[in-house]
């Protein structure tokens, strides 16, 4: 029996690839991924990710390499990476706009996602929404860096919206069975998910 080739970029597909097909979960989909993205968060909320200034402080790059992997502008914390980067702060504005949300760019990632959850709400089920977009969100500025670093992929904005709104469709179609729509049409037209959930 060979070993099979495990990534997270091949289950991103796995799951894509299943849910156009019609299913409702992809198949062999587990919560793992759940876990991973929280994972990440908290370790994100923590300061604990491994972004180019902690790899410097701990003496695994040399200090010259502490750049954002995003604009090469700035040190590569955790702050500037998920949060005030340009790139990344035009993502935040970008999906909370869409959502109908109104957000300001704290200096910290943690009085950031507190204010995201201090967002009103007519029902649970908006804030469910506006709260499983944090993660998406923050998950996906998170791997498209990874991304760059480790297999050279492009930045392209236009595609990490998308893969926002598909993750963030993806997980909402499993609170609503009944939607008569495709994760690809919720996330094609992301303006409207919160109208499906007054």
């Amino acid at each position: 029996m060979g070993m099979s080739h495990f990534s997270l970029a091949s289950e991103d597909e796995r799951a894509k690839d299943a849910t156009s097909k019609g299913h409702k979960t992809p198949p062999n989909s587990t919560n793992w991924k759940d876990v991973l993205v929280e994972l990440m968060a908290w370790l994100a909320l923590l300061g604990k990710l491994n972004t180019r200034e902690r790899l410097v402080k701990k003496r695994i790059i040399p200090a010259e390499l502490n750049k954002c992997t995003f604009c090469s502008n700035h040190s590569e914390d955790i702050n500037h990476l998920l949060l005030s980067c340009q790139i990344s702060w035009r993502v935040w504005k970008a999906i909370a706009e869409e959502l109908g949300g109104q957000i300001t760019c704290p200096n910290s990632i943690r009085s950031f996602y507190a204010d995201w959850l201090n967002q009103r709400f007519a029902n649970r089920t908006r804030r469910k929404l506006w709260i499983a977009t944090f993660f998406a969100t923050i998950w996906s500025l998170w791997m498209k860096r990874n991304g760059i670093i480790f297999n050279q992929e492009k930045l392209d904005l236009n595609d990490l919206l998308h893969i926002i709104k598909w993750r963030v469709a993806n997980w909402s179609r499993a609170w609503e069975e009944n939607l008569p729509y495709s994760v690809e049409m919720l996330a094609h037209n992301f303006h409207a998910v919160p109208i499906l959930f007054q």
